[in-house]
């Protein structure tokens, strides 16, 4: 036992001891006040939990609703859509060309804006063209009301035509599918420029139309009736002219490339600076036609008559000329090199200047034609006839120049 005798000592003590019994109590303290935020710290992480939870709740909900607001408009707007489809097809029915036009229209901006039904407009309008402008046939007449009805659908029927030329494809199976015009009658219209890519226009009536510059790349036009249609500039790439009747058509700068025309009648066509490079021109009817400076590029002319015709500084290079007519052609300075001549007939036809360059002439007839400095370097001349033929100037196959 100890005993304290000394006064400040122990008040030293005694100091010491409060001391001490605050830190424990500071420190009983700090533990409490760490458990109670680590309580609360939970509780408010459960809170927030819960919260979470319930924004996501409230969340899909809304995205729910979303769903069923936008199926909600999706069919307000299909009722619409079709609401107005049923407007525009009873306007067609009408005998009033503006309640007609208006209804084309209306199909138009449907075809925009709704792409599902773009096809079904395009077939609704292709049968109101067949309907309203069908192609009178020859033992057939057409009454003075139908001539009538035919002169006042005239503006709706090139509307149609212009819908259907400015539609948009996106849907990509839509680009193989064709515009079904056959037997249609749109002679004397005027449509310039326009987009008609791929139509099928076989049998149809386009006398005197006029198509300057308009798209026609791939279309059908197998003996379709193009008389005096006026095609300057327009694009036939790969076009079927199949048996087609382009007698006296207007075709300068035209693009023929690759285009059928197997029988097709160019009679006093105008093909000047036209491109027909590997067009098939078999057994085609070219008397008269004008084909200065085209471009015959590797052409299948087999067969064909080109009696008369003027081809003056046109190219032939490689072209198949094999048993063509060309009796009295115009031929100057033409470009017939490597071009295929066997069996044609050349009788009286103007060669002069003519660049005949390894061309085959292998049992021609060249009968009283005239040759004038033409270059016949290379060229084989089996068993052709040349008899009364002028070969003045000319250089003959062995490179002599004959008298």
């Amino acid at each position: 036992m100890i005993l304290i005798t000394d006064k400040k000592d122990l008040l030293e003590n005694k100091y010491e001891y409060i001391i001490e019994s605050l830190k424990v109590l500071g420190l009983f303290i700090s533990g409490g006040a760490v458990i109670v935020n680590v309580y609360f710290a939970g509780r408010r992480a459960e809170a927030m939990e819960e919260t979470a939870d319930a924004a996501n709740k409230n969340a899909d909900a809304a995205n729910k609703n979303a769903e069923a607001a936008n199926e909600n408009a999706k069919a307000a707007n299909q009722k619409q859509i079709t609401e107005r489809f049923s407007k525009a097809i009873e306007q067609l029915g009408s005998d009033k060309p503006e309640v007609i036009l208006g209804g084309i229209y209306t199909l138009e901006r449907i075809a925009r804006d709704s792409a599902p039904d773009q096809w079904t407009i395009m077939e609704v309008l292709t049968a109101f063209v067949r309907q309203n402008a069908p192609v009178i046939k020859e033992n057939e007449s057409q009454s003075q009301e139908d001539q009538k009805k035919f002169l006042e659908l005239r503006i709706s029927i090139r509307a149609c035509l212009t819908v259907i030329g400015e539609r948009k494809h996106p849907d990509p199976d839509l680009e193989n599918k064709y515009i079904d015009l056959t037997e249609v009658n749109i002679s004397g219209f005027n449509l310039v420029g326009f987009k008609l890519k791929g139509f099928n226009f076989a049998g149809a009536n386009l006398t005197e139309a006029n198509l300057e510059e308009a798209d026609l790349t791939e279309a059908d036009l197998t003996k379709a009736k193009l008389t005096k249609a006026k095609l300057t500039k327009a694009d036939l790439t790969k076009a079927n002219l199949t048996g087609a009747n382009l007698t006296g058509a207007y075709l300068t700068g035209a693009k023929l490339t690759g285009a059928d025309l197997t029988g097709a009648y160019l009679k006093g066509a105008y093909l000047m600076r036209a491109n027909l490079m590997r067009a098939n021109l078999t057994v085609a009817n070219l008397i008269g036609a004008n084909l200065i400076g085209a471009n015959l590029t590797e052409a299948d002319l087999f067969r064909a008559n080109l009696t008369g015709a003027d081809l003056f500084r046109a190219n032939l290079t490689g072209a198949k000329l094999y048993q063509a007519d060309l009796t009295g052609a115009k031929l100057y300075e033409a470009d017939l090199t490597g071009a295929d001549l066997t069996r044609a007939y050349l009788t009286g036809a103007k060669l002069t200047g003519a660049d005949l360059t390894v061309a085959d002439l292998t049992e021609a007839y060249l009968t009283v034609a005239k040759v004038y400095e033409a270059d016949l370097t290379g060229v084989l001349l089996t068993e052709a006839d040349l008899e009364g033929a002028i070969l003045t100037g000319a250089t003959m196959p062995d490179g002599s120049i004959h008298d």
